[in-house]
Parts: structure tokens; C-alpha cells; sequence
């Protein structure tokens, strides 16, 4: 299962927010105003505060938020959003903090904003509850333009949300106000936050809460060098990169280091959270404590880890060079600084292929990498973040930019990773260029291309300079329209092209050259066509979930070039609307999308609701928050179903362990019984059997439930949060009466679930009739033939067919085509036909083939059906 990981650590953000004095709440103090006019481009030594007042001063990102009435703080070089007194459609959804920041970018070039969530706290899970925010400082002047927030301390709700505990935050009387410093020309904004005691006295720790966009950015630790987030933050100061150099983000202490602490866990349980803290003081009533930070968006690292070394008066050594590919400059190489093996910052190659950067190491080390993720998808160049929250006319700019692209920002990929070299200021790299593999389907189709080593990759590379080949492969890449071209490493290769489970794959042996393009075209004939069915995915997530790794246009290309047929936007306790993306990409004809929410409370489990609409106006289109409280999962449930509507469909997910609601009430088969009563509800309609590969447990509770005599149809998901994970290999099969995409209704997506006729497929589409008829879900009358047909493509060998009436086996046919089995029961019974496959469906996917019907019943003699086993036990 992929619910939310502990280990799964974010990283990056930043935070900001309140305080309390006077001022009227969600405007500007009297004596500034609205500030200035944040619309207008600013020129070298100006900065500017004021609130936004057109959709001009607004820019986009994957965590894009910022709306008219928010506050921006910006100069010639970078820009941040403070969200106004009002509600927001992340977690916490209290005004006063800081939800955007990027540089400024050119005329007509994409926002690259990737912070999601950021918060202040004034001591243990207490965050500023805004009263205020005033431009102190508009920046005409010339000097700094400054930004406060006021307000109160109020416990935070994903703290207390997580355990269901208001106790788990002690309430206390404070005041928190935070000084947003923006000086002309600065990368970094200064956060001076003065928390006022106003209560018996305390122990205090206060600090930052950061949510970032790990989707669309590296987290960089120092020391450690890229990191997957594992462990707390701690130091002084965290980083994060984009995957393609699109932007730098840095959190500096200019004082103590940071700490993560017993937060930094607790939140894990919800994702990759940063929590910052402070050293711990003690404070009396009318006693006040201020901390500074520096919060930095830049194009490099090395550009923020600069500024802030001069900030803080450090010895620092100037280091620099260029990086070169067969002779010629080499834009947008990564560039690795070392004091040993001790990482201190990245630098990034510029347009001639130079960069520089300060170090305090004596002897520092540099290591030039441009290889990037290797993992590419079939975009426009330059094409924007797609936001589940963005601004209109912000969300339309980043849409056409999905049509035409834009201003590239250069980032080297395919060119290798070169041997650590001792760093001065004229440091010379070589690296390798890449071939170009230009691959074409047949039939202008979506589809994927995996290119794997002949003989194993060459190349040992440290994960702290360079992520890891995805999935073991060379390079992986997604084509949306036909046609790709993918920088590769000089080499020898086999080319996998394929389009998921209803086709053929193609296989080709390659050898790339430098400077050489090599030509693919593959044919990916259709394989497996059921009249009337569509293959769904019924559980995936993006950047919308808090522990998304993928961006929503993303997930859309790599859905199409699986073959998933329906997309279910199913991200953690967000609704987000993926159907605007599917026209300006070109895949309506292939692909469709459904809006849903996948409502994800730690202690009750985690559920998919769909088909759902959108409310409008509402926050997070009024979607409920588990957070705010929940006392048992019928009135929870009963919430869910108030707003989504009667024909909505809630699906268990990953339902037998601690993140399945299943799981969370203790479900035991031995006993049939829920051992905790309060944690189930039985306002469901779908369960998750098949999840990434896994179905035993889950296929058990199935089968209990059936036999117990609920009605719920079974599921199979990818629950991929990344470019893999199940994607496209983990499906189901739904007869929805339609065999195009864009001609598929939500109701008759509802209907088709709700009559639980599903095939759960890891492979073979089954096709199961009694007496010429669908059978799954169905009901017949007396004793009957049931016939099954394997049909899959020339990779997905299955080699089994079993029988399970009630649960357990009672035929078994060694068959790769078909059988017949004689459903003949002495008393009411249900029955489910399963297949399986000894051999991985490779060079598709690594997994063997399994595949399950949804149960068939049999009413012995036709007075309605009768579950064979008793009701489901409520408590011990």
C-alpha cells in the first residue's frame, strides 16, 4: 500500500505568519494603505509591499495559491505571496502566512512556486490565528519593504486532527506578530517573529512548519548533499532544487541551528512535513521571545548559500570554473561543492557553462552532474506547473503554455556525472554528450518507453549527487502525441515500447552515439478490446497530496501512456479538477478524468470518494476536513456522503491495514466481528482487493464481507504517487456501456461500480459468463456453467485458473486460453474466479499476472439469496 509514508520526509518550505497588535483584520494599517502597486516590474535597488489588486502581480507554480486581497513582497529578483485573512484550500486553512514565492521571472515564462503550506508556531502545536496583517513598509523609499502579520496563537489542527485529541496541544494565551523584510536586490526575505507570553509560566519552543512541493523539487541537506527526506532537519539551514533547475529554495537560521524534534514524527503520520524549531525557552506572562530566519528563492542554491554567508559575516573561499561537453559549453549542470565528503551547496552552470559559489570548506571538493531524473515526459518546453488552486487567469496562462510551451530554462540531461576534482577558481569539468533516441508510434499514440542497459548500468553514482535510474532503468520516457526524443548516454540498450495492458509491446536493440540521433518506430497493436468496458484507475495521486511526486499534467501523459483509460484524481484530502488539462495536452480522445478526493484521517482510514462536483467558491470545493474533528466513522462517513451527493461512490482503500478503514476497527475473520465498532461504517460500495501488486489480505476481507452478505464491489489501483508504482499494470476493468473516454458520464461511472461488475486485473482481462452472459456481480438461479476466457496480450502469461466458492478453492485448471466450471451448491453460495501467471509480464512490468472477477451468486432455489455466513459481529 502507498498511503501516506512516515519515511517519506519532505523537505523544504518556508514559514511565516502573525502577531498581534492593532490593525484591521485583512487590510493594510491607515497610515500605508494598500501599498504600492505590486504589478509593476521593479528595476535594481527597489522593493515593494502592497496588496494585490490584478491578476498581473500573480504568478503560478504547482502550489500556486495567491489571490486578489493577498499581499505581495517583492523586488527585481524575487517574489512571495502572504495569504490575506481569509480561507485557504491547504490544511491549515488560517490567513497570515506565506504561500507563494519564485523569482521574477521574464514577460510570458511560467511561475515555478512550489511551497504548498507554511506556518509559524508560537510554541508547541500553537500557530498564529492572523487578527491583522499591515504594510509597514511599502519600499518606496528605497529601503526594505516590510509585511507584518498579527494575531493569536490557536492550537493547530493536523496536531490534534492526527491523534483525534484536543489534549495533544495545551491551549495558552499568546500573541505572535511576524515582520516580513524584504531588502532591494536580496534573494533572502527576513522573518522576525515576536512571540508575547500572556499566560502562567512555560517551557516554549517555537518555529516553522513547512509543506513543499516534493513533486517538482530535490530536498538538499547539508552535509548529506540530495536527500529523500528520512530523517528530521536539523542544522543550520535546508535546501531544495528543482528537478530541472527550475528554482532553489533555502530556510537559513541566523542564529542556533534548527531542530526537528517529537512534531517532526508526529506530522510524519500525515507526509513529508518540515517542522523547524527553535531553541526552548522559558517564558513568563507579558514576557516576549523574537527569532530571526531567512527564507531564500533563487536559481541556484549557491546563490542563496552566497548571500547568506556574507548576511552572516563567514570566512568563504570564491570557487568557479566551467563545465564542458565534447569542447562546447554545457548550460545547466549541476554543480556538487565538498568539504570532504560533507556536501555544502550546488551551483548551477550558466549559458556559457560557467557558474561560482562561496565555500567555508579549506579543500573543497566539486562534482559536475547532468544527468538529471531521467525520467521524461512529453511536454512543450518550457511548459508550466499546473496548480490545483491557482488564479483564473493564472491557471489559463499555465494551461496554453501546455499548447505552446515557453522560455525554456536550460538544465543538462543525458550528459553523465563526472569524478569529484579539487574545486578553485578556474575548475574545468568534461562531460559526456548525449545521443538522441527519437522514438514514433505507429499510430501517433500515448505510450512508454523504457530503455534498459545491454549489459548493466556502468556507472556506480553516489544518490547524494544524482537521484537513482528509475526503476533500475536507463532512462524512461512518456509520450503523449506520437513522438519523443530523449537524450540518452552513449551506449548499448534494449528500447521497451508500450502502451499498457490492452496492447502489444514492441522491443528494439539500440547503440547511441554522441551527437547521433537514433530512430524508433513502434507498432503497438490493440490486444485486448471488450466490447463496452473501460480500464480505470481508481486510485493515483499528484501534487494536489500532500506526498504526491509527480505533477498533475504529468500524471495525465503517464496515465495515457499506460493505457489507463480513466483517470480518478484521487490526491489525499484535496479535490482537484484534472479535466481542464486533458484538451490542451491532446489526450481527450484516450484518456478521461473524474474529480475525487481521497479523505485520508490517520486513525479512521483512508477512503476514495467519487464521482464528485465541484462547489464553486468553497475552499477545497467544500470538501470535509477530518482534521477539524471526528468522533466515530458513521457520523464521518455520513458527513462525507452530505457533500458528495447519494450516487457518489466511497471505496475502502488499502483496507486491511492501519491507513484501511477495515484496519482501523480491528476487523478480525476469526472472530467475524469488528473489534472496534466506532471505527467501521457501512456506507461503502467499493473496497480495494488488488493495491500495487497486493491482494492477499485484502482479497480475504473481500470475500468475508461477500459472504457476510454486503454488497461492494471489488478494485484494482495503482495508488502511485510517482512516474511508477503500479501505474498501469494495477487496474480495473468496468463495463460503463461505452468504449470511448470522452463518451463516459459520471452516473454511469457510479452505476457501473455501484452493480459491482468489475474484472480486478495485475494482467489478463477475464471474461466470465454464464450461459453467454456477464457474470461478475450478478445473481443466477440454480446450478449453472460458468465459461472463462483469458484474454491478454502476448507478454501477460497466465498459466492457472481457480475456483473459490465461499472462499475456498474447489477447482483448479492448468489453462492459458480457457475453462468451464460447473457452479453447482448444495446451499446458497458465492464463487470467484481468479487466474495467475508463473512469469513476470516482463519487459512491460516486473510483476506476475493475476487477475479476479467480481463474486458470483448462486440462489439455489430461487427465494433470494442467502449469505452463508452470519451478520458481521459489532465489539468483542
Amino acid at each position: 500500500m502507498h498511503a501516506m509514508k512516515l519515511s517519506q520526509f519532505c523537505l523544504l518550505s518556508l514559514l511565516w505568519s502573525c502577531g498581534s497588535e492593532s490593525g484591521k483584520p485583512g487590510s493594510a494599517d491607515d497610515s500605508v494603505g494598500l501599498g504600492a502597486d505590486v504589478s509593476e516590474r521593479l528595476s535594481d535597488g527597489e522593493a515593494r509591499a502592497g496588496v494585490v489588486r490584478s491578476s498581473d502581480a500573480l504568478f503560478g507554480g504547482a502550489s500556486a495559491e495567491g489571490a486578489l486581497g493577498d499581499f505581495k513582497l517583492y523586488n527585481s529578483k524575487v517574489q512571495f505571496i502572504i495569504q490575506d485573512i481569509r480561507e485557504g484550500d491547504y490544511y491549515e486553512a488560517l490567513g497570515g502566512s506565506m504561500i507563494d514565492a519564485d523569482i521574477v521571472r521574464p514577460v510570458g515564462v511560467p511561475g515555478r512556486d512550489a511551497i504548498d503550506e507554511s506556518l509559524v508556531m508560537g510554541g508547541f502545536g500553537l500557530i498564529c490565528d492572523p487578527t491583522s496583517i499591515t504594510v509597514v513598509a511599502d519600499g518606496s523609499d528605497g529601503q526594505a519593504a516590510v509585511v507584518r502579520v498579527e494575531g493569536v496563537g490557536t492550537p493547530m489542527t493536523l496536531v490534534t486532527g492526527v491523534l483525534e485529541s484536543d489534549a495533544l496541544v495545551t491551549s495558552h494565551s499568546l500573541d505572535i506578530r511576524t515582520d516580513y523584510i524584504l531588502a532591494p536586490d536580496s534573494h533572502l526575505v527576513e522573518l522576525v517573529t515576536t512571540v508575547t507570553w500572556r499566560d502562567e509560566p512555560h517551557m516554549v519552543q517555537m518555529g516553522d512548519i513547512f509543506i513543499v512541493g516534493m513533486e517538482v523539487v530535490d530536498s538538499f541537506m547539508p552535509g548529506r548533499g540530495l536527500d529523500d527526506g528520512a530523517e528530521a532537519a536539523t542544522g543550520e539551514w535546508v535546501g531544495a532544487m528543482g528537478h530541472s533547475a527550475e528554482v532553489a529554495l533555502a530556510m537559513f537560521s541566523t542564529g542556533d541551528a534548527f531542530s526537528g524534534g517529537n512534531l517532526s514524527a508526529l506530522l510524519s503520520e500525515i507526509g513529508p512535513i518540515l517542522v523547524l524549531l527553535q531553541p526552548t525557552v522559558e517564558l513568563s506572562d507579558g514576557e516576549t521571545n523574537t527569532f530571526r530566519r531567512l527564507l531564500g528563492v533563487g536559481p541556484a542554491l549557491s546563490t542563496l548559500t552566497d548571500e547568506w554567508h556574507l548576511r552572516q559575516g563567514h570566512t568563504t573561499t570564491t570557487v568557479g570554473g566551467v563545465v564542458t561537453a565534447n569542447d562546447a559549453p554545457l548550460p545547466g549542470a549541476r554543480v556538487h561543492l565538498m568539504d570532504g565528503e560533507a556536501f555544502e551547496t550546488v551551483a548551477l552552470t550558466d549559458r556559457d557553462g560557467r557558474w561560482s559559489a562561496q565555500v567555508t570548506a579549506e579543500s573543497p571538493l566539486a562534482v559536475a552532474s547532468g544527468r538529471g531524473h531521467a525520467e521524461w515526459v512529453d511536454l512543450p518546453p518550457g511548459a508550466g506547473w499546473v496548480a490545483p488552486y491557482s488564479a483564473p487567469e493564472v491557471a489559463a496562462f499555465t494551461l496554453d503554455t501546455l499548447v505552446d510551451g515557453a522560455e525554456p530554462i536550460p538544465f543538462a540531461e543525458g550528459y553523465g556525472v563526472s569524478e569529484a576534482i579539487e574545486a578553485s577558481s578556474a575548475t574545468a569539468h568534461a562531460l559526456t554528450a548525449p545521443g538522441t533516441l527519437s522514438v514514433s508510434i505507429s499510430d501517433g499514440g500515448p505510450a512508454v518507453v523504457r530503455v534498459d542497459f545491454a549489459d548493466g548500468d556502468p556507472v556506480t553514482t553516489n544518490p547524494a549527487v544524482v537521484p537513482g535510474r528509475p526503476g533500475g532503468a536507463a532512462v524512461v520516457g512518456y509520450v503523449r502525441d506520437g513522438s519523443i526524443d530523449i537524450p540518452v548516454e552513449p551506449g548499448e540498450y534494449t528500447v521497451t515500447v508500450h502502451r499498457g495492458l490492452r496492447h502489444e509491446a514492441y522491443e528494439e536493440e539500440v547503440f547511441i552515439q554522441t551527437g547521433v540521433a537514433t530512430s524508433v518506430v513502434a507498432d503497438l497493436p490493440l490486444a485486448v478490446e471488450p466490447s463496452g468496458f473501460l480500464t480505470l484507475d481508481p486510485h493515483s495521486h499528484a501534487s494536489p497530496s500532500v506526498d504526491g511526486k509527480i505533477g498533475m499534467a504529468h500524471r495525465m501523459v503517464t496515465m495515457a501512456a499506460n493505457g489507463v483509460q480513466v483517470h480518478i484524481g484521487t490526491d489525499h484530502d484535496h479535490v482537484a479538477d484534472y479535466r481542464p488539462l486533458l484538451e490542451p495536452l491532446g489526450l481527450e480522445e484516450v484518456l478521461t478524468s473524474v474529480v475525487a478526493d481521497e479523505a485520508s484521517p490517520v486513525l479512521r482510514g483512508h477512503t476514495n470518494i467519487f464521482p464528485v462536483s465541484l462547489m464553486g467558491e468553497e475552499p477545497n470545493q467544500g470538501a470535509p476536513r477530518w482534521w477539524e474533528g471526528i468522533t466515530d466513522t458513521t457520523s464521518w462517513f455520513a458527513d462525507i456522503r452530505a457533500w458528495a451527493g447519494p450516487d457518489a461512490i466511497i471505496q475502502l482503500n488499502h483496507p486491511a491495514g492501519l491507513t484501511g478503514m477495515l484496519g482501523a476497527a480491528s476487523y478480525s475473520l476469526a472472530e467475524g466481528a469488528v473489534r472496534k465498532p466506532d471505527h467501521f461504517a457501512e456506507d461503502f460500495q467499493a473496497m480495494e482487493v488488488l493495491n500495487d501488486g497486493r491482494y492477499g489480505a485484502a482479497l480475504e476481507l473481500y470475500l468475508d464481507l461477500i459472504g457476510r452478505g454486503y454488497s461492494v464491489t471489488p478494485t484494482g489501483v495503482s495508488d502511485s504517487h510517482s512516474y511508477r508504482g503500479g501505474l498501469g499494470s494495477n487496474l480495473t476493468w468496468a463495463p460503463v456501456g461505452v468504449d470511448a473516454p470522452a463518451s463516459l458520464t459520471d452516473a454511469a461511472l457510479a452505476r457501473a461500480i455501484r452493480e459491482g461488475q468489475t474484472i480486478v486485473s495485475q494482467g489478463p482481462f477475464l471474461d466470465v459468463r454464464v450461459d453467454g452472459t456477464w457474470a461478475p456481480g450478478l445473481t443466477f438461479t440454480g446450478a449453472k456453467l460458468l465459461d472463462v476466457s483469458i484474454v491478454a496480450p502476448s507478454y501477460v502469461q497466465v498459466d492457472t485458473l481457480v475456483l473459490l466458492e465461499n472462499g475456498i478453492e474447489v477447482d483448479r485448471v492448468e489453462t492459458s486460453t480457457d475453462a468451464s466450471f460447473a457452479l453447482s451448491p448444495l446451499e446458497d453460495a458465492h464463487y470467484v474466479v481468479m487466474a495467475s501467471g508463473s512469469n513476470p509480464m516482463w519487459p512491460v512490468y516486473d510483476e506476475t499476472p493475476w487477475a479476479m472477477a467480481a463474486a458470483i451468486k448462486i440462489d439455489v432455489e430461487g427465494d433470494g439469496w442467502e449469505p452463508p455466513l452470519p451478520p458481521l459481529g459489532m465489539g468483542r
